[in-house]
């Protein structure tokens, strides 16, 4: 059956993650700071950190690093305003051309996103998502859509009024991404860069395992509508 409605995941699909984060930390990095120097030699420790794998605590890592960041603030606050920032993020090259060639010919075109919620929405507004998809599903929105659970999907299809087999779900993490759709019947992509962050996950069982596996935007939509 052919494709008719192709959801998108976010992050890491529709643009890089690392380069949210890089925003998020530089951003934190210029709240704390008391100088220039010192906003450029914070956001440089975390960027590292990052870089060399540190994930879930790296602002505690920081401040144990540093005891006069840590008289001025908290990782609690510095978790708040690393998500409440707006970002400075775009669009992955080509994006917008071949989604708006997907729209020309008919296909509808839709994000399903995990994440907190304010972050998600920072996010979908400084990408303009609303130019381009519709729905624009940001599962934290909503009990129980958080991935991998198959209620978003069903909730997209519903509004699409589209049978699974003509849905397909584009997206980097196998360890959450596809369990869903593919329970459905939805045809799954996974885009898989070198930059993500989420490159070197592998499935670990046949739910996690996309029908394809493709290194760039324009590569899924060929694999879908061809």
């Amino acid at each position: 059956m052919v494709i008719r409605g192709i959801v998108f995941d976010m992050d890491d699909t529709l643009y890089l993650e690392r380069d949210y984060v890089r925003s998020g930390f530089d951003h934190v990095a210029r709240m704390l700071a008391t100088s220039e120097l010192e906003a450029r030699g914070t956001a440089d420790w975390l960027w590292s950190a990052f870089e060399a794998g540190v994930r879930g605590d790296t602002f505690d890592r920081l401040l144990a690093a540093n005891s006069n960041l840590a008289a001025r603030t908290t990782a609690a606050d510095m978790v708040d305003a690393y998500r409440a920032h707006s970002p400075n993020i775009t669009l992955s090259p080509g994006a917008p051309e071949l989604l708006a060639l997907l729209r020309q010919n008919g296909l509808r075109v839709g994000v399903l996103s995990d994440g907190p919620l304010v972050s998600q929405r920072a996010k979908a507004d400084e990408l303009r998502l609303d130019a381009w998809f519709d729905p624009i599903l940001l599962t934290a929105s909503r009990d129980g859509f958080k991935k991998p659970a198959t209620a978003g999907f069903e909730w997209i299809a519903a509004k699409w009024s589209l049978l699974p087999a003509e849905l397909a779900y584009v997206a980097d993490n196998p360890s959450k991404d596809f369990v869903g759709p593919r329970r459905l019947g939805w045809r799954t992509v996974r885009l898989r860069m070198p930059q993500q962050v989420t490159y070197a996950l592998q499935p670990t069982n046949d739910d996690q395992r996309p029908d394809a596996e493709v290194t760039d935007l324009s590569q899924a939509v060929n694999y879908l509508t061809s």
